[in-house]
């Protein structure tokens, strides 16, 4: 039974070592804004293209990545279509080579957000003024000045959103990004 015991606590042991990557530091005025190890997804631009994928490694001052090429596929035993990966394309590229970073990943554009707010209120905007012109007052049809004017703050709101969200982080006086080696 002690012999089990041991045995169990050394594969324990031995299961939760694991080897260290080397990381990658985004700081914002020398405070760390984002760290970027293997597993994480990325996109950045370089010099010559803009890239996007999953870091897989990071060594000697190198980032490996991963892109995937989905697609929509039609399958005609089900008779619609599906998502299928195409291929994956395996390529690296050193980190000071990067000159911009996009935003880190939330899930929500607010450029995009921004530009239907602002498409929609524009559209109440001079649906309202139509009728508050020309529609007699207390009528069905008739614009109050209230709906009007929250109608164009919705539009100014939008503009904002869209010109403001999104954008990237240009590394230099601002923006640094370290490479850490941990071994």
């Amino acid at each position: 039974m002690r012999l089990f015991f041991i045995l169990s606590v050394a594969f324990l042991y031995a299961s939760t070592c694991v080897a260290q990557n080397d990381l990658l530091i985004l700081k914002k005025n020398n405070r760390t804004i984002q760290s970027f190890f293997p597993g994480n997804e990325i996109d950045f631009s370089t010099d010559v293209r803009y890239y996007e994928g999953q870091i897989t490694d990071i060594k000697r001052d190198s980032l490996f990545l991963v892109q995937y090429d989905i697609r929509h596929v039609y399958s005609p035993n089900l008779g619609v279509f599906l998502l299928d990966t195409i291929s994956a394309y395996h390529f690296a590229v050193n980190y000071k080579d990067i000159i911009s970073l996009g935003k880190s990943r939330n899930n929500f554009n607010w450029s995009a957000s921004g530009g239907a707010l602002f498409g929609g209120g524009v559209l109440l905007t001079t649906a309202g003024l139509i009728t508050w012109i020309f529609a007699k007052p207390n009528t069905r049809y008739y614009a109050r000045p209230a709906l009007v004017i929250g109608a164009a703050a919705l539009a100014a709101i939008g503009y904002v959103l869209s010109k403001t969200g999104n954008k990237t982080m240009k590394l230099g006086k601002k923006y640094t990004l370290h490479y850490i080696n941990l071994k």
